[in-house]
């Protein structure tokens, strides 16, 4: 990742690099990078002063009428282009500024994340978080996805699918046997290496990278960094795999729920807070060596599983994966090691300076930037009410939740089963987020009329499943 200290130095790095483009980037409201560009000599004073106007309309985040915003680069946020340096382009990360004021826009995504790490401060809690991701996506040669009046239909074809329809089985891989495979059944082993490359000349840090239980499935595992920094990094990540892919003819998806009966893409998030240097959610005394601010963190995720879930499975296809039998959880649980849990905390972590647990209810179709900010918000609201997450019945749950018997399993809370009861159970229970002004409250009514719109044009579409159950009767 490049700083710059001003406009001049980084002009004398385009100088010294033969940098002829720069662009500047900013998510929209589901979580994509826009993109605009200028010839790098245009890169003035006035382009860090004044920004760059934008339509905000077309982001989500402005009505038509009020819609002119600005986009100001971080440069403390730049960096060469990770996928072809023959491009010759220079990239920054933008913030978007009220237009009338110059300063933040409140439902500005990066400015939410500063916002959340702010109320932690002022509640004395915590003066930095960190993030650690485990990405999942699938790699496919082709998809296909047919709406007409004659045709509603989706088609994936992978070399590692079993049962082609030729009849060619070449090394490929069985329904969820994938899991840590290694050539030549992993066929895109040289793929990932590629984008790890990638990701490394960003500065973001790879812990490994394997095959996962999927057909065509794989995951990435990022190291810990700050949370503003990985909110953009995460961002930007499934933006560089998109176009790697791309150049070699394939495609990645890290939709929640592809093929059926196969594993879906979580991206399982691993937590803890710092407060001058130290983390906060270590306690030699306390359960599985975690503190009481951990714990009411733990309890104030697990109290807020519905709302939370309209902002970390913020799809219709996130509640396809939420579903028993698979590694998806469902129930609002937490344990050491159990991955049938909400809230994990790994049994293997015996450094202090890296106590934390792992959330895995969340999917890659989230927006990094408010599913991070929401997951602290949350943790904040644990801690300010100081719920014990064992009194309230969250656990610890040791054994395979599926296993337990039907009238126990039905008394544990679950996480919603539709996009439809997200957004109901965030209407009525949001003022967790919207504490300190962190999630302006007019931001939470635009993403969930955003969401009922997904959910209202899917309504329309009539299922292949329902035909072949219905047609006859």
């Amino acid at each position: 990742m490049l700083q710059f200290k001003d406009v001049k130095d980084v002009r004398r790095f385009c100088a010294k690099k033969g940098i002829e483009q720069i662009a500047f980037f900013v998510s929209d409201m589901d979580g994509r990078f826009r993109n605009v560009t200028i010839p790098a000599e245009n890169f003035s004073e006035r382009t860090v002063n004044d920004g760059i106007g934008i339509d905000a309309s077309n982001l989500g985040f402005a009505t038509v009428d009020r819609s002119d915003m600005l986009i100001k680069p971080d440069l403390a946020f730049g960096f060469e282009d990770p996928v072809d340096p023959e491009a010759k382009t220079l990239y920054f990360i933008c913030d978007i500024l009220d237009i009338g004021t110059h300063e933040n826009f409140k439902q500005d995504l990066r400015h939410i994340v500063d916002k959340a790490l702010g109320a932690l401060r002022d509640e004395g809690v915590a003066d930095q978080a960190h993030i650690g991701l485990e990405l999942e996506f699938y790699v496919l040669d082709e998809l296909y996805s047919t709406m007409t009046v004659r045709e509603t239909s989706y088609r994936v074809e992978s070399g590692e699918l079993a049962s082609p329809p030729g009849g060619s089985e070449l090394y490929r891989i069985y329904s969820n046997r994938g899991y840590f495979r290694s050539e030549p059944n992993d066929q895109h082993f040289a793929l990932r290496n590629e984008i790890c490359r990638a990701f490394k000349r960003l500065g973001l840090g790879v812990k490994y990278h394997h095959h996962e239980c999927g057909s065509a499935q794989y995951e990435i595992e990022f190291k810990f960094q700050p949370v503003g920094f990985m909110a953009d990094m995460t961002t930007l990540a499934k933006h560089i795999c998109h176009r790697i892919a791309r150049k070699h003819g394939k495609i990645i998806t890290f939709i929640p729920k592809l093929i059926p009966g196969e594993a879906g893409n979580g991206m399982h998030v691993h937590q803890f807070l710092l407060k001058k240097g130290k983390n906060v959610f270590h306690d030699d005394k306390g359960l599985y060596l975690l503190s009481r601010t951990a714990l009411n963190y733990i309890g104030g995720v697990l109290s807020h599983p519905c709302s939370l879930a309209a902002i970390t499975n913020p799809t219709t296809n996130s509640y396809r994966r939420l579903i028993p039998g698979f590694e998806a959880p469902v129930k609002a649980v937490f344990a050491e090691g159990n991955r049938s849990a909400a809230i994990r905390i790994p049994g293997y972590v015996k450094d202090p300076a890296e106590r934390r647990f792992e959330y895995r209810t969340i999917d890659a179709t989230c927006n990094p930037y408010l599913a991070y900010a929401a997951m602290l918000m949350a943790g904040l609201d644990g801690i300010r009410r100081r719920v014990d997450p064992v009194k309230e019945g969250f656990g610890p749950y040791e054994a395979n939740l599926y296993d337990l018997p039907k009238d126990k399993l039905l008394k544990v809370r679950s996480f919603p089963s539709s996009l439809e009861s997200a957004l109901e159970a965030l209407k009525a229970d949001h003022e967790w987020l919207t504490y300190k002004g962190v999630f302006p409250k007019d931001l939470v009514d635009k993403w969930v009329s955003a969401k009922q719109k997904d959910l209202a044009d899917m309504q329309k579409i009539p299922h292949p499943w329902e035909i072949a159950r219905y047609y006859d009767l």
